[in-house]
């Protein structure tokens, strides 16, 4: 049941008046339902109208490919029924391909049967009859398990055992088998392989049964088409057969005339008699003519229905299969992990799109490898027969078709390497330049004000990467085309010639009618294309080669990225501490980034707001990163790899095998108790030695950073973003949508997001709490007016609303979106240089409502650009004296 109703109905579209509101509302996404029911081959389906497609294809191949010629219409529709139903109910492969051979055996045995009695229908026994299902019964049993066999797999080992190494040598040389098992592995690598088996299977069962029905059509077309052109062609002979008859009577009438006449009654000048053209002749051309609308309406079209409808069929099959390949690429695999994003980012300057057409390509081409040559399949099979009667022909035509057709594929290649170089550097550096140009279009105006030569200095290198492209796009482009025209030359002058030198024999030696030449031609083709498919294919080999590097690259970068630089840290309730559970405490950390070096030997710090000083590069950003990449919180960021941290034992001076008791402050946190060989040890006569370890208590998992730069994605509503939900999308209640957006907005202009008339004078200059910010700096009409058009703005989607605030107004919406948002303000609050842009009134509104948000909380800001130093009431008035100053932060009360 859960098979029936995931092949889903069809849903036309009433707005689309078109020729195309005909067609169903094609989607190529997974079923997200079905995949977890994922158990074998009887689950639901993946894709919209797979269980359809794969019915449909089953009755199309099994109608279409007879099993004899004789075989009666009911009973090809018999057959293909049962195999329609049997695929449509995703039952397993096996039974399928059981039953389908089945289909074929059993009425050939029967036939057989029946000539080898020597009898009729209407003249079997009971007798005759049961032993005609005797028959049908043992084949019935023997296709199953003929087909469960091969389906265990056993007749593969089998013949990984026996073949000879050279005929597998042979196979691995004729055939892209390696490119394609290379293929699928880098596929894999990015797609859980019980998904792909699935897929895979669904659509190479389609295909196969769509393009071996479309073959066989195939040939029956391309014979009813040779028999009218050969008709066509034998006008011409009997036309020109009619007028040498005609030109012989005429001249014997005149030699006949010249002997019985007299001289005198001869006319010298007298015109020769026109050559008229038969009544048989023009009935011909009249025939000819009328039999090309029945070959129209009855041939030419049904076949041209059925090759759009059931190849459009099997192309969206394929379709699902690569375009969900694609956004495991582009989508799912990238957005898997967060460390994915990052990790390419910084790895090359390749884009996601360009990843996942290079899956496009790795996909599109290995399949077409199979589409092709299974179409061409009923066509091959034609040879064999041919050619048992007519050995000779292997030795005379084919070795030189195979030799011509050897030696230009081995040329393309070639060639086809060099493009591909040509043109992967090309894309690097077009990716390169993309990047350079999307960046300086951003910044121009920064641009224009960087000084005098800054703007020809963009030009010569937006010149150069221009230069450097279109190089290797003229040098490629040229080798392309010296390519395209050296494959036509041979193609139709050399490999179509020799292939006429074969059918010439075969015709002369009576093998093959006028009628097959088409189809024949096609059948060598398609033979030689089969056994040099591997030299034939090196230029799609080629361009699959260079993307399969990328990805493989990509591959290793996720690789990477999925191995976590994470800190380990603590929570206060998994280890014995005497410290409060609200507070962090750090113990014996030490860290270096750049020219920096910080060590923290012991710090605690209970719920309050902290200011970090220090001088720029002082390490005070690096303090709050080793903080973000705790593993206890609820979001880890990675540790990036220019952060350094060390073991507080590293700096011990390496004689000193015992710690000093006095450098451990807290033993039963701070200290690693380790046992020592020598109980005598003057430093500690206990025999032990303690060596401190780092440790990070945190309060609990929820910290948040409010970092220097913010991120806003383009073209998005910004209530969407601030909540991280696509709200208009996901809520059907509006006045709820309108209320959550009333509540961003009122946040926002508490701190005086969209000001009207204020002035600098109505903020309190001494830090004081603002406790109503309604209608206090304007008129309550301004007030209004603003809360309207913030509101407004906030559901507008725009292609970059955030990019066109200043500084100031994007540490508010930072702020509003990560704390006050909130129920409760995060237990640890990073706010690094936050309150750097903000004006006067707008800092004193930001430090006073997170002083009364985040009142529970241990909230860190850097805040280094008023740090100033002031005298120390401990020390003794000396001004040459460093310990006599400290630094101080003039923080209002904050």
């Amino acid at each position: 049941s859960t098979a029936k109703a995931s092949c889903g109905k069809n849903k036309p579209n009433s707005h689309t008046k078109t020729i195309m509101g005909l067609y169903p509302d094609l989607n190529t996404h997974r079923n997200r339902e079905a995949l977890k029911a994922i158990t074998g081959a009887s689950a639901a389906s993946l894709f919209q109208y797979e269980c359809a497609i794969a019915g449909i294809s089953a009755f199309f191949s099994r109608y279409t490919v007879k099993a004899r010629k004789d075989e009666p219409m009911p009973q090809r529709i018999f057959f293909a029924t049962i195999m329609s139903f049997l695929s449509y109910n995703r039952k397993p492969y096996e039974i399928i391909c059981a039953f389908h051979l089945f289909s074929y055996i059993s009425p050939l045995l029967i036939s057989w049967y029946h000539k080898r009695q020597g009898m009729k229908k209407k003249e079997m026994s009971i007798v005759d009859k049961l032993r005609a299902l005797t028959v049908v019964a043992i084949s019935g049993v023997a296709s199953l398990l003929f087909c469960q066999y091969v389906a265990s797999g056993d007749v593969q080992r089998i013949l990984s055992i026996i073949t000879p190494k050279m005929f597998v040598d042979a196979i691995y040389y004729l055939f892209p088998v390696a490119e394609l098992q290379e293929s699928h592995d880098i596929v894999s690598a990015f797609v859980k392989p019980v998904l792909l088996q699935r897929m895979l299977s669904h659509l190479l069962f389609v295909t196969f049964h769509v393009q071996i029905g479309i073959g066989y059509l195939g040939i029956d077309f391309l014979t009813n088409e040779q028999l009218r052109k050969n008709q066509l062609i034998r006008m011409e002979f009997n036309q020109a057969d009619a007028e040498k008859e005609q030109q012989q009577q005429v001249k014997g009438d005149s030699n006949k005339a010249d002997g019985n006449s007299s001289p005198a009654s001869s006319t010298p000048n007298s015109p020769p008699k026109k050559i008229t053209r038969t009544k048989n002749q023009l009935d011909a051309a009249g025939k000819f003519r009328r039999a090309a609308v029945p070959f129209i309406f009855f041939t030419v079209i049904p076949y041209m229905i059925q090759i759009i409808f059931f190849g459009n069929m099997n192309q969206f099959a394929f379709f699902c299969v690569r375009d969900d390949i694609h956004r495991e690429i582009r989508l799912n695999g990238l957005f898997e992990h967060d460390s994915h994003l990052v990790a390419m980012a910084s790895s090359s300057a390749t884009s996601p799109e360009q990843y996942a057409a290079s899956m496009d390509t790795v996909v599109s081409t290995s399949y077409d490898v199979f589409n092709r040559k299974i179409f061409s399949l009923p066509k091959i099979m034609l040879l064999p027969g041919v050619i048992v009667k007519q050995p000779s022909l292997l030795i005379k035509i084919f070795p030189f078709i195979f030799l011509s057709d050897f030696i230009k594929a081995r040329l393309v290649a070639t060639v086809t390497n060099e493009v591909e170089r040509l043109q992967k550097e090309a894309k690097e550096i077009q990716s390169i330049r993309s990047k350079v140009e999307a960046f300086d279009m951003k910044n121009a105006e920064l641009l224009q004000r960087a000084g005098f030569g800054a703007t020809e200095f963009t030009r010569v290198r937006w010149e150069e990467l221009t230069e450097a492209i279109q190089t290797k796009e003229v040098a490629s482009e040229q080798l392309r085309r010296t390519r395209m025209y050296f494959q036509w030359l041979q193609n139709n002058f050399v490999f179509k010639a020799l292939i006429d030198c074969a059918l010439a024999n075969l015709i002369a030696m009576g093998r093959i009618v006028s009628a097959e030449i088409f189809v024949f031609s096609r059948a060598i083709e398609d033979s030689v294309d089969l056994l040099l498919m591997r030299s034939r294919a090196e230029a799609e080999l080629a361009t699959m080669s260079t993307e399969l590097a990328k990805l493989r690259e990509l591959s290793s970068v996720w690789e990477r990225g999925q191995k976590r630089n994470l800190v380990h840290c603590n929570f206060h309730d998994e280890i014995s501490n005497e410290h409060g559970s609200n507070s962090v405490v750090i113990h014996n950390l030490q860290y270096s980034r750049g020219t920096a070096f910080v060590s923290i030997e012991n710090l605690e710090l209970t719920p309050g707001v902290y200011a970090v000083t220090g001088a720029n590069g002082s390490g005070k950003s690096t303090l709050f990163r080793v903080l973000m990449s705790c593993d206890t919180n609820d979001k880890s960021i990675d540790l990036p790899e220019s952060i350094q941290l060390y073991d507080p034992i590293h700096h011990h001076s390496l004689m000193d095998e015992v710690v000093p008791p006095e450098s451990c402050k807290v033993p039963d946190e701070g200290c690693e108790v380790l046992p020592v060989e020598d109980e005598k040890d003057q430093h500690n006569q206990q025999g032990v030695v303690e060596i401190p370890v780092t440790s990070i208590t945190m309060p609990s998992s929820h910290i948040s950073e409010i970092s220097q730069t913010f991120y806003w994605p383009l073209y998005t509503k910004p209530i969407d973003w601030i909540y991280q939900k696509h709200l208009s999308e996901e809520m059907s209640d509006r006045a709820e949508l309108e209320s959550m957006v009333r509540v961003v907005a009122e946040h926002l202009q508490s701190l005086a997001f969209l000001q009207t008339q204020i002035s600098s004078d109505d903020a309190s200059d001494n830090g004081a709490a603002v406790e109503d910010t309604t209608c206090k700096y304007g008129t309550c009409e301004d007030v209004d007016a603003s809360m309207a058009q913030l509101i407004v703005d906030l559901q507008e989607e725009k292609e970059d609303w955030f990019g066109d605030l200043s500084g100031g107004q994007k540490s508010k919406v930072e702020l509003v979106r990560k704390v006050f948002l909130h129920e409760k303000c995060p237990d640890v609050l990073l706010i690094d240089e936050t309150m750097a842009p903000l004006d006067p009134t707008s800092k004193s509104l930001v430090m006073s409502k997170v002083k009364d948000f985040c009142k529970n909380s241990v909230v860190l800001v850097i805040y280094h650009t008023d740090v100033g130093r002031g005298e120390n009431g401990d020390g003794d008035g000396d001004d040459s004296k460093d310990d006599d100053f400290v630094e101080c932060v003039p923080s209002n009360n904050f």
